[in-house]
């Protein structure tokens, strides 16, 4: 699995992701990026002390198509783990849809080692537990899937800031993403689960909101939220804070959203 004859895979993933930093304007990183056909037997070999105590279920590990896995150690560096099992079907497919996956991931470790130091952590297994740090795993949720969207596009289609891919957003795309979260929120009972698939929604729609500014305009995007508020107030503030030192200061408002929404 090439690019193309010439460049392998491993060089693949470092052009990635030095357009990543690049274009988003991050510092560079290290992280050890693994394809493994069992993402479980991977993860285990990687942190099963986790497994062990219970913070982790193995079970549900497979199901991924990557995954970040963090040090033990402040000082140790994190592993993305690639589903082969998805990238061969991307493969075979003709597509590399996986790209958006890799920056995804990519995106929460430099999220994970930021909040590290914003909050002061004294382990990166410690950001993990939803109470207290329930906003940040939701923001970057959003912050991952907006930019992991972004390089999926831009890897994926021709000229992808051309207007011409507006129709296929409304007539596919679109309709099957509100579809899928509608399905997922009457699905779950939890309500990390819900506001999970909230974020991954909202972190697409602020990528076409991006590309195509003068389609996906407030007008458009309110008639969309009409019928929840709540929902249009959250991505308002989403949007307004391109980084997380910008939109730390935010996070109780954010709480306050989803509590006032009843999620």
């Amino acid at each position: 699995m090439t690019e193309n004859n010439s460049k392998t895979l491993e060089e693949f993933f470092y052009d990635i992701i030095t357009d990543y930093v690049e274009t988003c304007q991050v510092q560079q990183f290290d992280s050890n990026i693994i394809v493994t056909y069992d993402m479980k037997e991977e993860y285990i070999k990687l942190r099963n002390d986790l497994v062990e105590n219970g913070k982790r279920n193995p079970d549900d590990i497979q199901k991924y198509n990557g995954l970040t896995v963090q040090p033990k150690e402040t000082n140790g560096v994190f592993t993305i783990l690639l589903n082969a099992n998805y990238m061969l079907e991307n493969y075979q497919n003709n597509t590399i849809d996986w790209v958006g996956t890799l920056v995804h991931e990519a995106v929460h470790v430099n999220d994970f080692k930021d909040y590290f130091q914003l909050v002061n952590a004294t382990s990166y297994d410690e950001l993990y537990e939803y109470n207290p740090h329930a906003i940040f795993l939701h923001w970057t949720e959003f912050h991952a899937r907006a930019i992991g969207h972004y390089f999926l596009r831009k890897y994926t289609l021709d000229d992808f800031k051309n207007e011409i891919h507006i129709q296929h957003i409304v007539d596919t795309e679109l309709p099957y993403q509100t579809d899928y979260l509608v399905e997922q929120l009457n699905g779950f009972e939890d309500s990390n689960s819900k506001v999970y698939v909230i974020m991954h929604y909202l972190g697409r729609l602020a990528v076409w909101r991006y590309l195509y500014p003068h389609y996906f305009n407030d007008q458009y995007i309110n008639s969309m939220m009409k019928n929840n508020a709540w929902m249009k107030d959250l991505f308002n503030i989403l949007i307004q804070y391109d980084s997380l030192e910008k939109i730390y200061p935010h996070f109780d408002e954010i709480e306050q959203i989803l509590i006032d929404a009843n999620i």
